[in-house]
């Protein structure tokens, strides 16, 4: 890409491998580690020389700081940050990068995925602020698309004017077959079609547990096994231990709560599916907005659903965080007069064939909700939003408004519809990922996944009149 475009400086916030530019001098160059940054060691900075901040910057950028606080729960894998930490660190982010932005003359953010990785939402939001362009990479549900996206709130914003237009040219039309789509989206549209319907790609890749990678290093590398193990025979691998223990015990606790009081569904009532996400991850934070917490998502729906209208709420089968639920968590859920929590074994795709309708922050069942009849209500921000048959709600009344069309007036996707937003997808999406993790699941080569996300940020470098 630099050989087409030359930058005049670039700095790099990357893994700890510093892979330096080409075209770029190697003085104009300047690499951060983002396993230092994110937990906010800036070693050899001089802060008696980065500008302070100020009041009014710090008020302008109160929704940046909202979001941070709760993305710092991505570090608590092994311990607790106070709030007064949180706020030490985000002051700190937004002074240095508030400083760089201007001392650099920065005047483009290019992200191979959504911001969420901590300080790289502090450079988002100030880089809005400031006006300076930003173009991220997302993927979708699907293998190997992605898109280019601009602002969080308006995710693949090439998808709604090609829906509309696919809309008008087939306004007469009522069988779905009459609608084309190349090979691999109509394989995509064949699956999603039918009621087992097949998991997102990435579900399919095997993740190792914690067990998992300790016996993985005992058969691979058993010196660094044995390090590892006379590591915890210290005093502070004691601790570490013991630790660890109390972890493992307050998850025990929180599962053994969950299932106590789960159900299996009665389907004979109509119901809303709720299926919870998994957290921390960026599919709630920063998508969700302030939906991530998602009891604010149960407690809208208990409000405003009709009166003999369930919420089947689901855990998601892996386990997040251990500081994301706990028995408190579920308590605040069952006080609510109409969700139920539905037993672990009970298969999802069931329970969306069963419901009147999907409700969820930004997850991949509410997509899969669409392409078999069923209405969404979508509390965050995601590619599927523009989709007909998608309730987006931010308010109360939105909320309100869903449920009396689903309800009263039983408004329902068709699968026209969602055929034609499957070729919106197709016409206006990225055939390839940066993100390393949807990488391991791909169908093309690395020269192709280059080429094409090359081709993409250049066609956005001209869109946005960066020469």
């Amino acid at each position: 890409m630099l050989l087409k475009r030359p930058f005049d400086f670039c700095a790099v916030l990357s893994s700890d491998t510093v892979e330096r530019l080409e075209n770029v001098p190697e003085e104009r160059q300047e690499w951060f580690s983002s396993s230092q940054v994110r937990g906010c060691d800036y070693a050899g900075v001089d802060w008696s020389r980065v500008t302070p901040l100020d009041e009014e910057l710090i008020e302008r950028m109160r929704g940046c700081e909202t979001v941070f606080m709760d993305m710092v729960m991505r570090l608590e894998w092994k311990r607790s940050i106070p709030y007064a930490v949180r706020k030490q660190w985000y002051l700190r982010h937004l002074q240095f990068w508030n400083d760089y932005l201007i001392r650099q003359r920065i005047n483009l953010y290019i992200s191979a995925w959504i911001p969420h990785e901590i300080p790289d939402i502090v450079i988002y939001h100030l880089c809005k602020l400031r006006r300076i362009p930003v173009v991220y990479f997302h993927t979708t549900t699907m293998r190997d698309v992605s898109f280019a996206e601009y602002a969080i709130e308006d995710p693949a914003p090439k998808i709604p004017q090609r829906y509309e237009a696919l809309l008008r040219e087939y306004a007469g039309v009522k069988d779905w077959k009459e609608i084309p789509l190349s090979a691999s989206f109509n394989k995509r549209f064949a699956s999603l079609t039918t009621p087992a319907v097949q998991k997102p790609p990435i579900e399919s890749y095997k993740r190792l547990t914690y067990w998992g990678r300790i016996r993985r290093m005992l058969t691979a590398q058993p010196l660094l096994f044995l390090q590892f193990l006379v590591a915890y025979c210290t005093p502070t691998g004691l601790r570490r231990a013991l630790k660890t223990c109390e972890r493992w015990m307050a998850v025990r606790r929180t599962n053994a709560y969950y299932d106590a009081h789960a159900i299996n569904p009665d389907f004979t009532r109509p119901f809303v599916y709720l299926p919870l996400h998994y957290q921390p991850e960026a599919s709630t934070v920063p998508m969700g907005g302030t939906y991530a917490n998602q009891l604010l998502v149960a407690d809208l729906l208990n409000a405003h659903l009709p009166e003999d209208v369930l919420i089947y709420v689901k855990e998601h089968p892996r386990a997040g965080g251990w500081l994301t639920r706990s028995p408190g968590y579920y308590a605040q859920l069952l006080a609510m007069k109409k969700v139920r929590l539905i037993a672990r074994h009970v298969d999802t795709f069931l329970l969306r064939e069963h419901c009147k309708a999907v409700a969820t922050v930004t997850g991949s069942a509410g997509f899969e909700a669409i392409f078999r009849g069923k209405p969404v209500l979508l509390f965050g921000y995601r590619f599927y939003q523009y989709a007909r048959g998608v309730f987006r709600v931010r308010t109360a009344e939105d909320c309100a408004k869903a449920a009396r069309e689903i309800f009263m007036h039983h408004a329902t996707p068709s699968l026209v519809e969602s055929r034609l937003f499957l070729r919106a997808i197709e016409e206006t999406c990225i055939h390839a990922v940066l993100d390393p993790w949807k990488l391991k699941v791909t169908h093309l080569s690395e020269e192709e996944h280059v080429r094409k996300c090359t081709d993409a940020i250049l066609q956005e470098l001209d869109a946005m009149n960066i020469k």
